[in-house]
Order: C-alpha cells, then sequence, then structure tokens
C-alpha cells in the first residue's frame, strides 16, 4: 500500500510540472499567431495560418494558395483548399 502511494504521489508531482501541451520539434511551446489573409503574394519562408483548420505552417515551395478578393491565402495541405473554394468569405473575415 505504501509502495502505490509512494508511486501516485511521485506521478502527481511529475505530471503537476510537465507543459500542457507539449511543442512540436523546432518549434517553441508558445506559437505566435501567423496571418490567415495576406495583402500580397507572400514568399517562401513566411509564416502563415490555414485559414481551413487554423493550424500554423511555414509557406513552402509546394504550398496551396488562392486569390479571392485581392486576398492571398495559404493552406496547410490540398485538402484544405477544396472547403474554401466552396464558401471563401466563411474562412476570409
Amino acid at each position: 500500500m505504501k509502495s502505490i502511494l509512494t508511486t501516485f504521489c511521485l506521478s502527481a508531482f511529475l505530471f503537476a510540472g510537465a507543459p500542457l501541451a507539449p511543442a512540436r520539434a523546432g518549434q517553441p511551446a508558445a506559437v505566435t499567431s501567423a496571418p490567415k489573409v495576406f495583402s500580397t503574394p507572400q514568399k517562401e519562408g513566411t509564416k502563415a495560418t490555414c485559414p481551413v483548420t487554423g493550424d500554423a505552417f511555414t509557406i513552402g515551395k509546394d504550398t496551396v494558395h488562392a486569390t479571392h478578393k485581392g486576398k492571398h491565402v495559404y493552406f496547410c495541405c490540398p485538402g484544405c483548399k477544396k472547403p474554401f473554394d466552396q464558401d471563401p468569405d466563411k474562412y476570409i473575415k
């Protein structure tokens, strides 16, 4: 019984000091919000936020993008462009 209680207390102590959400490799734990919409085309390496999923990512050579009402939008993956194309105003505010 004593060893179970000791194990429980030690586990609680270790988990209390753990961060709530671990950082992804190469990223700080607190990521600042990157823009979802740009007024001009962006270069590779620019930080962006997918308007569909809300995921932050870095624009690369093959990043899927769209232009709507003069605004440039970048997506985290090709699958996000389809819902955007169906209702772009829902995602651009």
